[in-house]
């Protein structure tokens, strides 16, 4: 039998599934061959910005970083569709549950539709199958404030994301002095 993997959306209308270019700036399809981290993708949220997922021995863990979040971005409908996982592979620069294709476009084997992903995602969590940290709780290496997010897009908009920096004081003045500094250093290094 061919390997199945996974690719989360909220768009119940996908006949193929297209690349894009994402934060790792190569043209590809994203996929995962754990099904409870495709359903992580099944939202309109901000990614990192609203949440952080982590990967700890084969479990997967959920962390809300604003109260409400997971209600906002999970409190909706969903779909997970599989695909033929022969042309997926994974590499070191990739999150470890994530596989690409450098396919252009993969029609879909099957479509699931899920009524309500936060129910789904919290039957998961009663079945052992994912861990959810509902704010403000978290590991002790995650700081309470999300200051490890600064670093994170900083470098996201160095290496050409642009907009990162936008996306992230938009949602969280408050770094904003920091950012600026960081983003000064980072220039008279240039120079």
């Amino acid at each position: 039998m061919e390997k199945i993997v996974y690719h989360g959306s909220h768009d119940g209308n996908i006949e193929m599934i297209k690349s894009h270019v994402g934060t790792h700036q190569k043209q590809c399809i994203y996929a995962t061959d754990n099904m409870v981290i495709a359903m992580l993708f099944m939202n309109r949220g901000m990614g990192d910005l609203d949440t952080i997922k982590i990967y700890d021995n084969g479990l997967p863990i959920l962390i809300e970083r604003r109260e409400g979040v997971l209600e906002r971005i999970y409190n909706t409908s969903g779909y997970i569709y599989e695909l033929d996982g022969s042309s997926f592979k994974h590499y070191d620069y990739l999150w470890e549950p994530e596989v690409i294709s450098f396919e252009s476009a993969i029609k879909p084997i099957k479509k699931t539709y899920y009524d309500n992903i936060l129910m789904t995602l919290n039957e998961e969590a009663k079945s052992g199958n994912l861990k959810i940290y509902k704010y403000p709780n978290r590991p002790n290496y995650i700081p309470l404030d999300n200051s490890d997010l600064i670093d994170k897009y900083i470098n996201f908009e160095l290496i050409g994301i642009k907009g990162a920096i936008k996306s992230l004081l938009a949602i969280y003045p408050e770094f904003e002095h920091i950012v600026t500094e960081k983003l000064n250093k980072e220039q008279n290094k240039v120079k």
